[in-house]
């Protein structure tokens, strides 16, 4: 993902041009405060600001451990 463009606008409100790098690629909008419930298997519900620092990972089938 890259950012193009970013404009604050008077009323606070943003608009931003994002170029997504991979086909399958998905823009969500996340809010630290607000709660939101995990996909199936885990459904666990968690707060806004642990989804924003996430990152990507593989897991790696020999030594059998996540990789970031």
């Amino acid at each position: 993902m890259k950012i193009l463009y970013t404009r604050t606008l008077k009323s606070g409100k943003r608009h931003v041009l994002v170029e997504l790098q991979h086909e399958d690629e998905k823009l969500m909008s996340v809010r630290p405060e607000q709660y939101y419930k995990m996909g199936e298997p885990t459904e666990d519900i968690v707060q806004g600001y642990t989804i924003i620092g996430a990152w990507p990972t593989d897991w790696c089938s020999i030594s059998q451990e996540w990789i970031v």
